[in-house]
């Protein structure tokens, strides 16, 4: 069941602080990868590329964690349990360019020719937080 986003979660969200993506594994071990993450709402968006292992988890499983980390004092965090609502391409590249600007300043410099970019839209169900 969703919950709602305080202010303060909502604007550490906001704020150009990397997230750790938690998936599950077929085998049911997990998979961490380092992402970029923002926010429309109430719901978390991410992107990624189509065939990726993190991909190819959410598909399969849309269970997910995600852990974020203010990038001046990492010790105030927070920690979303949530679930994966939708992956769509529709607006993947405008997505990655959005998270780009609020990341690097630019659009994503790293797109190769052939990519797939999906948006990620994310439903969080839990938030923990420490420090904020």
């Amino acid at each position: 069941m969703a919950v709602e986003l305080s202010p303060e979660v909502k604007e550490m969200i906001d704020e150009p602080n990397m997230a750790s993506l938690a998936t599950i594994m077929a085998d049911g071990s997990p998979h961490v990868s380092t992402m970029w993450v923002g926010r429309r709402d109430n719901m978390l968006i991410m992107n990624t590329v189509e065939g990726r292992v993190k991909t190819e988890n959410m598909l399969r499983d849309p269970r997910i964690s995600v852990s974020v980390y203010r990038k001046d004092s990492p010790y105030q965090s927070l920690h979303i349990r949530a679930r994966v609502t939708n992956i769509t391409p529709e607006g993947g590249n405008e997505g990655i360019d959005e998270l780009s600007r609020k990341y690097l300043g630019k659009d994503y410099p790293w797109l190769k020719p052939g990519d797939i970019r999906l948006v990620v839209e994310i439903e969080p169900e839990s938030v923990a937080t420490m420090g904020i």
